[in-house]
C-alpha cells in the first residue's frame, strides 16, 4: 500500500507492510535503505528502524555496509600515495567511534547508535549489525577479505541471511560481491590499498592489503556509466525467481534469500565467463 504525499506513514502501516513483504521474526537481514524512497514516516527514520526492529523481534538481527567516512581507500588505491603531513595527519580507524560513509544511506549510521550495535574491523568494509548474531557477524573482518571468504558476508550467507532492499537500487546487493569473489572466472581484478588501524601498541599503524576490486570484477563490468556485475545480476534475479516484492511507504521494495541470490550469481558469471 503506497501512503499518499500528503499523509506520513503511520509505525503500525510501516510494521504491517514489513510483514506483507516477509519479514519475520527471528530474521536476519542485511539492509540497504533509502530513506527518501520511503518518504515520510511519523517519528522519522528512527521510527522506521523501530518498526524493522519490531518485525524482525528480539531473535532477530539486521546488518548494514557502514564503511567509513574517512577511509583512504581512493588516496592509497593501487600505489596512490597521500603526502607526508596526510598520511600523519589521518585519523586511525576505530570501529567505536568512526562516522559511517553517507554514500551508502544513513539509515546504517542510525545502526550504528542502537544499543548493543558492532562494528566490524575492515575500515572500507566495515559492516554493522544489531541483535543475537551481532558479534558472530562482524568478527573477525581483516584486511583483504572485505566480502569474500572470511568476511561478514560470508557469515551472512551461512546463517540464512535475506537482504532487504527497502527503495535501494538493484545495485545495491553488497552480498553479490562473494559471488564475484569465489566465481571461478578468469581474469578478475585485484586491487591493492592502505589503511591506518590501531596496532596493539595502541598507535596508529598503515597497512597494506589486496582484495578483489568491488568497483568492477571483470573490465566489462568497470566502464564509467554501465551496469556492474552486481547490477546486472540482480536485475536478472528478479526477472527470473521474482523474489518477494512489496511497498513500504512509498518505497519499492524486494527481499532476497541470500544463499539463493549469491548462489545465482555465481553461476551467472561462471556461464558467461568460463575458462575456455
Amino acid at each position: 500500500m503506497t501512503q499518499p504525499p500528503s499523509r506520513p506513514a503511520t509505525a503500525a502501516e510501516i510494521t504491517r507492510q514489513f510483514t506483507d513483504l516477509g519479514v519475520r521474526p527471528g530474521d536476519l537481514l542485511m539492509v540497504h535503505a533509502s530513506l527518501r524512497s520511503v518518504g515520510p514516516v511519523e517519528g522519522g527514520a528512527d521510527a522506521l528502524l523501530h518498526c524493522l526492529l519490531s518485525a524482525v523481534g528480539p531473535g532477530g538481527t539486521l546488518m548494514g555496509y557502514a564503511s567509513w567516512d574517512r577511509s583512504p581507500y581512493e588516496e592509497t588505491l593501487n600505489g596512490a600515495t597521500l603526502a607526508d603531513d596526510e598520511r600523519s595527519n589521518w585519523p586511525a580507524f576505530n570501529p567505536a567511534t568512526a562516522s559511517v560513509y553517507p554514500g551508502f544511506g544513513m539509515f546504517n549510521a542510525l545502526l550504528t547508535g542502537q544499543p548493543g550495535a558492532r562494528r566490524s574491523a575492515h575500515p572500507d568494509a566495515s559492516m554493522v549489525a544489531v541483535g543475537p548474531l551481532a558479534a558472530t557477524l562482524i568478527a573477525p573482518h581483516a584486511l583483504g577479505d572485505a566480502f569474500g571468504p572470511r568476511s561478514p558476508i560470508e557469515r551472512f550467507i551461512a546463517h540464512n541471511g535475506k537482504v532487504l532492499l527497502l527503495g535501494a537500487p538493484l545495485d545495491a546487493v553488497t552480498a553479490l560481491h562473494y559471488a564475484e569473489a569465489v566465481a571461478d572466472i578468469p581474469d578478475k581484478r585485484r586491487v591493492t590499498y592502505e589503511m591506518p588501524l590501531l596496532g596493539a601498541d595502541g598507535l596508529k599503524h598503515w597497512y597494506k592489503a589486496e582484495d578483489w576490486d568491488s568497483n568492477g570484477i571483470l573490465d566489462c563490468y568497470a566502464i564509467e556509466g554501465q551496469a556492474d556485475a552486481v547490477e546486472r545480476i540482480a536485475t536478472d534475479y528478479v526477472a527470473t525467481h521474482r523474489p518477494p516484492y512489496g511497498k513500504v511507504g512509498n518505497a519499492d521494495c524486494f527481499l532476497f534469500p541470500a544463499r539463493d541470490i549469491v548462489d545465482f550469481g555465481i553461476a551467472w558469471l561462471e556461464r558467461r565467463h568460463a575458462t575456455r
